[in-house]
């Protein structure tokens, strides 16, 4: 019985424990709620509180600009300040043009595209002019203006020159020259086009080939203001036009009444104008030494790479060779990047070509068989020889498989008259080697006809000092080995000048190649047959 008491009573005390913990938690509960409560209330009557006071704000600043109307204008933002520039130290010593020149390189401009000054006038970019050149070759003190179209190309670039009937005789040139500056546009021209379509504006006149002086202008470069007309002429194109230029396309056509493929005339030995030479598209391309005296030649060595166009004939206008001309022309101003648009060719690599000229062995009526750019074979029929008196006939055949690229047109012609211009493909190394070839074979004709060689032969052996003056050609045709002992022979012979028996001595120790460049020279390539060595015929024009 005191058992359950005691557990009764055990109970009602936890359940009274338990009910007052549970009042207290409610009475905690209750008060966090209340203080949440007040919180939010506050939070919000503040809001309120920012927000009429934003409305009463935008509401002031409204009056405010209607107030100020168009007297005042909104404040802009607030910008950052600039950043400070850099300090250039000062050094002692030096000019404020070396700190200038320092300040250029540590900001670097780019290149600026400006006016060109030409013939007295300033041409500004994106515009075309055509201006006045006086050669002052007219006869009787006469004076006219030989026209000069220049494009100033809106961006910049090359500075390519075109010229055209340095003969009077040859218009084909002409036509290309005004075809090729019609279709340009200076807005799409990177750099400038400069073309003198008549040089020789009085042979043009008289359809004449030479100037009125009878002297052949394209022999007279670069010309002298105190000398003949032609080389007045001369000088004042090269000088007052020409040197302006970075390139130079020189337009021809054949002469004597003979008429050529569209081709290029370019001595490929020199790689500036091998390089220009690849860019015309897939006329052919003939090695060719400049002559003496012509503007191509006075050009090149000026360091303003030339070639020279052949196109057609003499007196008429071929417009199938015209168009040719043109789009080789247009080919290369696109391949330099001057025009924004390409000229497809079926063929798009040039072709080389070695050339030579077949002349008539009797004189008569030449009649031909064959037409321009004709691909012929070995034994082909060409064209015949008649003789008005006796009807004797002579036929001309090709003696190898090759490309008519030049020939006489139907006339009379007299013996040794070139008649046909056959031309073999070749690759550019093998024309590179053979144009190298001609000039040292010219060169030692003019020497032979100067009696220069003949000379050289009557003169007393070489000594010691001359001996070590070796050409570039003959030391590296020795070798390594003969360039040092020509020295060491000298050094001997110095030291025994009274021994003579010695000195042969030791020559004879000596290997045998020591001795070969002096009496039996390295083995050189075969001499070009005389027949395709440079003709009359292969010069510009």
């Amino acid at each position: 019985m005191s058992r359950r008491l005691i557990l009764v009573l055990l109970c009602f005390c936890f359940s009274a424990a338990a009910t007052e913990q549970e009042n207290q938690y409610e009475e905690l509960y209750d008060q966090k709620l209340s203080d949440i409560e007040e919180t939010t209330t506050e939070i919000g009557q503040q809001q309120v509180a920012v927000d009429s006071n934003l409305t009463e704000s935008n509401t002031e600043d409204d009056s405010v600009e209607a107030e100020a109307g168009s007297v005042s204008e909104p404040q802009a933002e607030l910008a950052l300040p600039e950043p400070p520039k850099p300090i250039i130290p000062i050094v002692a010593g030096k000019t404020d043009q070396a700190s200038a020149s320092q300040t250029t390189e540590e900001q670097p401009q780019e290149e600026t595209w400006g006016p060109l000054s030409l013939l007295n006038t300033e041409l500004s970019p994106n515009s075309s002019a055509t201006l006045d050149w006086y050669s002052g070759h007219l006869p009787g003190g006469f004076e006219l203006a030989t026209p000069v179209v220049v494009i100033h190309g809106k961006e910049p670039g090359p500075r390519v020159c075109i010229t055209a009937a340095v003969h009077g005789d040859e218009v084909n040139g002409v036509e290309i020259a005004r075809r090729v500056v019609k279709q340009l546009e200076p807005e799409q021209l990177k750099g400038t086009v400069i073309s003198v379509p008549v040089v020789n504006i009085d042979g043009l006149f008289r359809k004449d080939r030479y100037m009125s002086d009878r002297r052949d202008l394209n022999r007279a470069f670069p010309g002298s203001p105190n000398s003949s007309t032609a080389s007045r002429v001369a000088y004042s194109l090269f000088n007052s036009i020409i040197r302006h230029c970075d390139s130079l396309v020189d337009l021809h056509s054949g002469s004597m009444f003979r008429e050529n493929l569209t081709q290029l005339r370019a001595d490929l030995t020199i790689p500036e104008v091998s390089e220009l030479a690849n860019q015309f598209g897939a006329i052919p391309v003939l090695q060719s030494i400049a002559p003496s005296g012509s503007l191509r030649g006075a050009a090149t060595a000026a360091g303003i790479p030339t070639v020279v166009m052949e196109v057609g004939g003499p007196y008429t206008v071929d417009e199938k060779q015209v168009d040719t001309g043109v789009k080789a022309v247009q080919s290369y101003l696109s391949s330099v990047n001057m025009l924004p648009r390409s000229f497809f060719w079926s063929s798009p690599q040039p072709v080389f070509y070695a050339s030579q000229w077949l002349r008539a062995r009797d004189g008569g009526i030449l009649l031909n068989r064959v037409e321009l750019g004709a691909r012929v074979n070995k034994g082909q029929l060409l064209g015949t020889i008649s003789n008005p008196i006796t009807d004797d006939v002579e036929e001309v055949f090709s003696p190898f498989n090759a490309v008519v690229i030049g020939r006489a047109q139907n006339q009379v012609v007299s013996a040794g008259f070139a008649i046909f211009n056959l031309g073999e493909r070749r690759t550019i190394e093998d024309l590179e080697q053979e144009g190298e070839q001609i000039k040292k074979q010219v060169a030692a004709q003019n020497a032979e006809q100067l009696g220069m060689a003949e000379g050289q032969t009557e003169q007393p052996a070489i000594d010691s000092e001359q001996q070590t003056e070796q050409t570039p050609a003959a030391t590296e045709a020795a070798g390594p080995e003969t360039t040092t002992e020509p020295s060491q022979n000298s050094a001997n012979q110095e030291a025994n000048v009274e021994e003579p028996a010695a000195t042969s001595e030791a020559a004879k120790a000596e290997p045998a190649t020591a001795v070969q460049p002096a009496t039996d020279p390295a083995p050189v390539l075969e001499p070009i047959p005389e027949e395709r060595m440079p003709q009359p015929e292969d010069e510009d024009g």
